[in-house]
């Protein structure tokens, strides 16, 4: 088994490593992370001191680069998997399938793990990724119950990844369009499914209520 921590900046992946991380995972500060948040994440030259300090400490570094291209930016993408690659990463964790067959041919030698916004919930989809895109790592929605992931971990090809802690949501990753719809924003074009200048928060007799422009959430 392995402990894999998210580092949204510098300190946060030294803190994770110091304190046993096995592999740390960490996105760009553009669009082609599905964690976009503003103060957060690493430019290119970030990248480089992440790279040295993680393989310094004999550990793992992977990269998200997970949202899905854009019609118009596609080669945006191209070039993220390119300076991912390129620094060093050590896996690639993608969505889109075109750039899961652009790692693959491009660089055969770079671990492939398919992000949580693919949304592959069942053995099918898990083949499908493996058989065509050689990947070597799937990680698994939230919504999947334990014994949901007892069961694929049973007859599936690949290793399995499953989130141990964060944020609750009754919603699928990969599948939720709340956020596009109630603010014109979404995690693959803003990189937030709850954009924070459209949350706002409301004491009820109930208890805390946070609310999505305006709608309870």
């Amino acid at each position: 088994m392995e402990l894999l921590c998210p580092a949204g900046n510098l300190p946060a992946l030294k803190a994770a490593i110091e304190n046993g991380a096995d592999a740390v995972y960490i996105g760009l500060k553009d669009d082609t992370n599905a964690r976009h948040f503003a103060g957060l994440n690493f430019t290119e030259k970030k990248l480089q001191e992440a790279v040295s300090f993680v393989h310094q400490h004999r550990r793992k570094l992977h990269i998200a680069i997970n949202t899905f291209a854009h019609p118009d930016g596609y080669a945006r993408w191209q070039r993220a998997v390119d300076m991912a690659a390129q620094l060093g990463a050590d896996a690639l964790i993608l969505a889109d399938i075109a750039m899961l067959e652009y790692a693959a041919v491009r660089y055969p030698h770079i671990e492939r793990h398919v992000s949580v916004q693919a949304s592959a919930t069942n053995e099918e989809a898990i083949r499908f990724y493996h058989r065509n895109f050689d990947v070597h790592r799937v990680v698994l929605p939230r919504v999947l119950s334990i014994h949901q992931v007892k069961q694929l971990a049973r007859v599936t090809p690949v290793p399995l990844e499953v989130f141990a802690f964060g944020s609750l949501c009754i919603m699928a990753e990969g599948r939720c369009y709340l956020s596009s719809y109630l603010t014109g924003e979404s995690p693959n074009t803003v990189g937030a499914c709850s954009p924070a200048r459209f949350v706002r928060w409301k004491q009820t007799p109930q208890g805390l209520e946070s609310r999505l422009n305006g709608c309870p959430d």
